[in-house]
């Protein structure tokens, strides 16, 4: 009987160790350069294209686009041990609810948390990465 008990429970927190907070969305997007550097760390580097300024960090993987100055594109590949269900939104910072679509391989949300689109792609067996649009299409 204990042996089950320990069993459950360390089940019980390996699920809630996957669903934790990675990055807060929130808190970097539209922001600047130099605001989401004092969040996530110095970019690891960075790259202009013809939407504005690509930056790439560390902290969970995330490659930022900064559209008109402010962080806009927001790719977060470091989710790959999260579950693909609607608590991957946990691991980015954002409220947990039901997504706006649904199927296989993707779960979008729209207008949640100030942010337009949110959206997570299956990987192999949990989420494999994660696409925000803060601002512009």
């Amino acid at each position: 009987m204990k042996i089950n008990t320990f069993i459950l429970s360390f089940m019980l927190l390996s699920t809630t160790a996957s669903a934790s907070t990675l990055i807060e969305i929130t808190k970097i997007s539209g922001k600047s350069k130099e605001q989401v550097a004092s969040i996530l760390g110095k970019a690891i580097e960075c790259s202009k294209n013809k939407y504005g300024m690509k930056c790439s960090y560390h902290m969970a993987e995330t490659e930022i686009v900064y559209i008109n100055g402010k962080a806009d594109w927001i790719t977060v590949e470091g989710i790959d041990d999260i579950p693909f269900n609607k608590t991957a939104l946990k691991s980015l910072g954002i409220t947990v609810t039901r997504p706006i679509h649904k199927n296989a391989y993707s779960l979008r949300w729209s207008n949640i948390n100030g942010i337009k689109e949110v959206s997570i792609f299956k990987g192999e067996k949990y989420s494999d990465y994660a696409y925000i649009k803060v601002y512009t299409d």
